[in-house]
């Protein structure tokens, strides 16, 4: 009797615990199931993320390039610690650069976007920060004035620097010899005489050598030199009559070489009689506001001229050396 209620006992106990791994199982299945429906959105989530990194540092490194055109020998800083910036939106009016967008299609932050050189003891730290509606980032860069740059500075290359320093090895310095002075004498020609009076390089070449020299076109150096325009902003307009402010405009000043800006606002307000209640009058706040507009001519340009070394006449127009030569 106590063997059978034992074993009816462990029956409901076994049901149950069966019934729990199907469950159990279920729910993995399920959890499975899920998981791999979600995982393509994943996937492309991922590569979202990855093309507008892509185009992110795309970004930067142009504005990187267009650094290395803006800092020419007039605005390099002077002094260790001392520091030259300019915003991206000084760099588009200035056309160093076209204005550009992130990979959602939405304009970079143009105040907050800037391109930053700072005087080291040696050389020049360039630091490029880009502000975008996704992404925040900057680079550090270490440049300098180095023989082999293109523009008056560049990124240090230790590759070029070694190959320079072996080629001033490999060169032979220039020997020099005793050139003495003629003499009609026929034996004398052959002895060389105390009195010298020059100094020539040593040619041992031959007579075919010397006239392959003599026939070599003698080229000439050209320096490209820049000047850059800035944009032309019209005189600005009459200030309008005043007009009820229905719409709460807020007061607007622009700064003079602020291309973007074309409208200035502003604003007046005073105490006036609106209307009687009970026979007396009531009064309020009444706003007011003016407004004035300008034009932009001209957004400004650049322009390049390819002349010899130390150019007054283009000095003097306010063209300056870039570096490159041709």
């Amino acid at each position: 009797m106590y063997t059978e209620e034992n074993a009816k006992g462990r029956f409901p106990l076994r049901d149950i615990l069966l019934k729990a791994i199907v469950v159990i199982i279920f729910i993995i299945l399920i959890i499975f199931i899920i998981s791999k429906l979600t995982a393509p959105n994943n996937s492309k989530s991922a590569k979202e993320d990855s093309n507008y990194d892509k185009v992110f540092n795309q970004n930067i490194a142009l504005m990187e390039t267009a650094a290395y055109t803006y800092f020419t020998k007039d605005k390099l800083p002077t002094e260790v610690g001392d520091v030259s910036e300019l915003t991206l939106r000084e760099m588009i009016n200035s056309n160093l650069l076209e204005a550009f967008t992130d990979a959602d299609g939405k304009a970079c932050n143009v105040t907050e976007s800037y391109i930053r050189l700072t005087k080291n003891t040696d050389d020049y730290t360039l630091r490029v920060n880009l502000v975008c509606d996704q992404k925040e980032d900057y680079t550090l860069t270490k440049v300098g004035e180095y023989d082999y740059c293109e523009h008056d500075i560049c990124k240090r290359d230790s590759s070029k620097e070694e190959s320079n320093d072996q080629k001033e090895d490999s060169e032979e310095p220039t020997k020099e010899v005793d050139i003495t002075e003629p003499t009609n004498d026929t034996a004398s020609t052959n002895t060389s005489r105390n009195n010298t009076y020059a100094y020539v390089p040593n040619t041992n070449n031959n007579n075919n050598n010397n006239n392959s020299n003599n026939n070599q076109a003698i080229s000439t150096t050209m320096y490209e030199y820049r000047k850059e325009m800035p944009p032309v902003l019209s005189e600005w307009s009459s200030w309008s009559d005043w007009d009820y402010n229905n719409k709460r405009y807020t007061a607007i000043k622009c700064a003079s070489t602020d291309t973007s800006c074309l409208r200035e606002v502003q604003l007046f307000s005073r105490r006036e009689k609106i209307g009687t209640k009970n026979g007396k009058p009531v009064y309020a706040t009444v706003n007011y506001y003016s407004y004035r507009t300008r034009t932009l001519q001209s957004s400004g340009s650049s322009d390049i001229k390819w002349s010899t070394y130390n150019d007054t006449n283009l000095l003097n127009q306010g063209y300056t050396y870039t570096g490159n030569t041709r």
